[in-house]
């Protein structure tokens, strides 16, 4: 398998579970990881996560997270019994939440990645006066100081994220666009290139809509890292 592809994450940004389960039997030979989002598991809860097991592939299921610290927990602790390699929780959510998703994981393959500022948002979005990068550094420190495994970021806070953490944390990074193409009803408003976005510092490239919408979805995935 290619080693840039290793670090693609397709989102199955999909209403139907059959929409998801032929794009994973399409590009299911050079694609090892798949995304789940709220969409397509409140409508198929348990069936996309054990047809994802059936095909062995790696599980990110993007729930984002973001309640109280017992309800988060109980969570964490019914999503690390599916098997899932990778879930989100709002760094909004505070430190004793946070806490709490993390000892409810313990002792299993799941890993908790940080939300910090969706890509279709800015701070002001949120009534901050800080600058993107700032707020989201910000976060980026709880996210180190509660133990995550690592923090969702746009490839436009990578630079400055690296400089506060550790080898080893992850950065997974969404709002990867290919150049010169538009996607349908895009909202995304901090994206960059999948080579930009890995010069950059980003671990993980999570693509969705550029795949999704495709007509041939094989042929973009061969065009996300020209040589």
């Amino acid at each position: 398998m290619n080693q840039d592809l290793m670090k693609v994450i397709i989102a199955l940004d999909y209403e139907y579970p059959e929409q998801a389960f032929r794009l994973v039997d399409e590009i299911g030979e050079v694609i090892e990881w798949f995304k789940v989002g709220p969409m397509l598991f409140t409508r198929s809860g348990d069936e996309i996560i054990d047809f994802l097991h059936r095909k062995n592939k790696k599980i990110f299921l993007d729930l984002k997270l973001h309640d109280t610290p017992q309800v988060v927990g109980n969570t964490i602790k019914q999503i690390a019994d599916m098997g899932v390699q990778l879930t989100t929780v709002h760094c909004l959510g505070g430190r004793p939440m946070l806490e709490a998703a993390g000892t409810h994981c313990r002792g299993s393959q799941l890993k908790l990645l940080g939300v910090t500022l969706l890509t279709s948002q800015t701070s002001a979005d949120l009534g901050s006066e800080r600058s993107d990068s700032a707020f989201v550094t910000d976060l980026v420190k709880v996210a180190v100081d509660t133990r995550l495994a690592g923090i969702i970021c746009s490839p436009h806070e990578l630079g400055e994220v690296r400089k506060h953490v550790l080898p080893g944390f992850m950065l997974v990074t969404p709002g990867i666009r290919l150049p010169k193409e538009e996607v349908f009803e895009d909202d995304q408003q901090r994206f960059a290139s999948p080579t930009q976005a890995m010069e950059w510092g980003a671990d993980y490239l999570v693509i969705g809509r550029p795949i999704t919408q495709a007509r041939e979805p094989r042929e973009v995935i061969q065009r996300l890292f020209p040589q």
